[in-house]
């Protein structure tokens, strides 16, 4: 592919080769690239002056290795994971580790096995980072012919390591001074020269500068771990139809919102009945949820990797500590996934639940609010159209009061792709990815980051 992409806010050409090799059951998906402008080549994805870079270097250039399908014996998925569900999804549903792709290149796990009747099922969202975003495991068996039990654990070790640090060095972008320099966090040393020439000495430098320096101290900031633990049951009724139920608990603290001096536990939430079928040429699902204060269903989702944390007008803040808005909820969840006379596919997906919002302006719960979602995913039959080899969209937005009036939040992501045949073998494609972000100089108003790509692949 020929293209161009931005990193670390510089627009660079780029000049890839991306095979996907297929050996049996045995998937192999490369992506030999290079980046380079008017400056030079982009060397910082090949370095290998340390054997800690040269892994990264190296496992930065397998786009997936793939073994088997799901529903085999034995089934991995390594590299890029577009869409990955655990269980019945009531804590990791259709998580993508691609969405900030390729400005951010993780190297995930979806392992799947059968092993003596259990089922085991891994996730690990990115192997370049020690804190990954998503570490999850499951665990099921069938405890009757046609009934099974699963249980299922998931954990963020760190969501601050979500913030960016563009130059690596350990100091994130936020509280950086100079975030594209690893040489320099602040002026501290620019100062402590200048300070000597005046002093001729170092005595009172540091009681003097406290009130300049960078206030962000790596080896004092404390992990911020959230985790999830899942109990299901699933019932296989006659035909393509099962039944199911659900249990999940968010497990971490968050600060009281009517007492910041406390910390309260997150909290719970119960899908008591759903069901799975097949009707014709429609997939269905649909469930009954009902959950307690400080729990949002399918926590770890498409969008995980955008707002895990966020800059907002009070600072740093993670998607676990806006948990206190989400008070006593129940409604319904319900999807639906169909082809429509081989013109397009369309897979949808909308939650309403009736229940408590926390009102900041009154400083408490308001009874009477709305927890809504929608996803929605659309592709064109590409042979309907001369000359166009793909054409899809999606867009989402989770846990708003009415997410169609399409008001942006961090939650939003939205994009598409569109592939035009220039020659037998040679497509053009655009990609756009559109998410959002609090502008903290505009009173906190979301505002568009959007991720343009453009390729010209070449198919042999």
């Amino acid at each position: 592919s020929i293209g161009t992409v931005t990193l670390n806010g510089q627009i660079y050409n780029q000049l890839s080769i991306r095979p996907e090799i297929p050996i049996g059951k045995l998937g192999v998906g490369l992506d030999i690239y290079l980046y380079f402008n008017d400056e030079g080549m982009y060397w910082d994805s090949w370095d290998f002056s340390s054997g800690g870079s040269a892994y990264k270097t190296i496992i930065d250039k397998i786009y997936y290795l793939r073994w088997g399908q799901p529903g085999d014996n034995l089934y991995f998925m390594a590299g890029a994971l577009p869409s990955v569900t655990l269980g019945q999804g009531i804590l990791v549903n259709n998580y993508a580790n691609i969405m900030e792709y390729p400005q951010v290149r993780q190297v995930g796990l979806n392992l799947q096995a059968k092993v003596a009747g259990f089922g085991i099922e891994l996730i690990h969202s990115n192997f370049k980072s020690a804190t990954p975003g998503i570490l999850g495991i499951r665990g099921s068996r069938s405890i009757l012919p046609k009934l099974s039990l699963g249980v299922s654990f998931v954990t963020d070790l760190d969501q601050l390591a979500g913030l960016p640090d563009s130059d690596g060095d350990n100091y994130p972008d936020y509280y950086d001074f100079y975030p594209d320099d690893g040489e320099k966090h602040d002026d501290s040393l620019y100062w402590r020269n200048i300070y000597f020439e005046i002093a001729n000495n170092y005595n009172d430098f540091d009681d003097w500068y406290n009130r300049y320096k960078n206030p962000y101290e790596p080896g004092s900031i404390k992990n911020d771990p959230i985790s999830g633990l899942a109990i299901d049951a699933t019932y296989s009724l006659s035909g393509e139809m099962t039944l199911y139920s659900q249990l999940g608990l968010l497990q971490g603290e968050i600060a009281d919102p009517e007492d910041n001096s406390k910390t309260v536990d997150l909290g719970w939430g119960l899908v008591p009945i759903g069901v799975r079928t097949k009707l014709g040429p429609v997939n269905l699902l649909a469930e009954y949820r009902m959950g307690s204060r400080r729990f949002v269903f399918n926590y770890w989702d498409r969008a995980y990797d955008v707002n895990r944390v966020s800059v907002i007008n009070s600072g740093v803040a993670t998607r676990e500590s806006q948990l206190y808005l989400y008070g006593k909820l129940n409604g319904f969840y319900a999807q639906a996934e169909m082809s429509v006379m081989n013109l397009f596919t369309l897979s949808s997906g909308y939650q309403n639940m009736q229940g408590e919002k926390w009102d900041e302006i009154v400083g408490g719960y308001d009874p009477d609010k709305s927890n809504s979602t929608f996803l929605s995913t659309i592709a064109i039959n590409p042979s309907l159209i001369p000359k166009v080899g793909k054409a899809e969209a999606f867009y989402q937005q989770s846990n708003v009061l009415n997410p169609f009036d399409f008001t942006p939040t961090s939650s939003t992501i939205w994009g598409y792709n569109v592939g035009v045949e220039v020659s037998s073998g040679v497509m053009l494609m655009y990609k756009a990815r559109t998410t959002y972000i609090s502008d903290l100089e505009n009173d906190g108003k979301f505002i568009p980051v959007e991720s343009i790509q453009i390729e010209t692949q070449f198919i042999f």
